[in-house]
Order: C-alpha cells, then structure tokens, then sequence
C-alpha cells in the first residue's frame, strides 16, 4: 500500500465525499484490500463520519468491496443534504459563477439565485457551455469589478495535499483584496490538474460543492 498520506482541504471535514474518489482509485489499482485498509486511509483524510463508519463495518468483518459501497452511500446523501442547504443559503442572492465549469453546475443556482457568469479568459466554448458564455461578463479587469458586487462566487479548482489550485484568470478574479467582505467562496473540484493551475489563496473559508 502507499506509505503517504492523505490529507483534506485545510483540515475541514466538509467535503467528505472527495475521499470517496481516492478510495475508489486505491481498490481499482489494488493499494487496498480491505476494510481496515479504507479505515486507515479515511483517518489520515480526517473524515471523522467515513471513520466512524468504517471502524463498525471493519468491527463487523464486513468485505472491503460492501464496506466502500456503505460509505458511498452514506457520503453522498450527506453530500446532496449540505448542497441543498449551500443551495438554500444563496436563494435571491448575487451569484457569479466562473467560467469553465461543468454543464450541470449552473443550472443547480439558475433557479434560486441572480446569476451572473464570469469569463475572464476568453476562448471558444465548449458544447452546451456557449448558451452561458453568450451571456457572460467577458475580460480579467471586467470581471473583478463585476465581482466585488457579488454575494457569493462559484468556480472550478483541483485540490492536492488540502490547497486549491485554479487557472490564472479565475484566480485573478478571486484574489481576495479585490472582493467584498464576507462573500461565500464555493468550490466544484475536478480531478486533474492543468499546466496553467495556480495556488489560491483565502482570507476566508471555502464551500464544497
């Protein structure tokens, strides 16, 4: 099995059901063979519900493949619960919303909050992207000033060993003495890391959905 360790965003427990991808990538390339195995890894990613989980089902003898798939679904109706519970909190609220980002992500606050798309780096789009990129703020100084009359932000990042990392222009957007206090940062991560990534930086705490 590797020997390093697995770490969560800042130490938060939030974003619980991102372990559930590194679980799934360790069984399929066989780091893991069994549920005390998931244990030790859930402990070092500091997810205290998957552990806890865990700890019963290893108690229990219960095989790796069942304990993953219980964790799967407990996770991930926890997940559903905290997304419905962002989603309530951003209800009539300003919303902008950082282009790239998957497809189905805009659609999650298009019918509970004031939208407003951000492109600070313009390109052609992607598919089903262009019905949102018609519409957006275009440019890294148009969309900054857009930003700072926001209630709350939404974007893409990668997450390794607990930082985030973006694409240059979204960072420039999201550099933290350019936007209003008190505004709510929320993350989408995905899974790889591309060559223009950037660490960011926050002053304040970041959301997961």
């Amino acid at each position: 099995m590797p020997d390093s360790p697995i770490s969560s965003p800042g130490g938060s427990t939030k974003d619980e059901v991102g372990l559930l991808e590194i679980l799934k990538l360790l069984i399929e390339t066989k780091k893991v063979r069994t549920t005390a195995d998931l244990l030790k890894y859930a402990s070092q990613y500091g997810a205290p519900e998957a552990e806890e989980r865990l700890r019963t089902l290893d108690a229990e003898a219960v095989p790796m493949e069942l304990a993953y798939d219980s964790i799967s679904v407990h996770l991930r109706i926890l997940s559903h619960k905290r997304n419905g519970a962002l989603l309530a909190g951003c209800r009539g609220q300003k919303v902008g919303m950082i282009l790239p980002m998957p497809p189905h992500l805009p659609h999650l606050f298009l019918g509970v909050a004031e939208v407003t798309f951000f492109q600070p780096q313009e390109g052609p789009a992607h598919g089903s992207m262009h019905e949102f990129t018609d519409r957006a703020v275009k440019g890294a100084r148009a969309c900054r000033a857009k930003a700072q009359e926001m209630q709350a932000i939404v974007f893409e990042a990668f997450r390794e060993d607990g930082q985030l990392f973006a694409d240059v222009a979204v960072a420039e957007v999201l550099e933290p003495k350019m936007l209003p206090a008190g505004i709510r940062l929320i993350a989408h991560l995905r899974p790889h890391r591309n060559p223009q990534d950037v660490a960011l930086t926050f002053t304040s705490e970041v959301a997961f959905i």
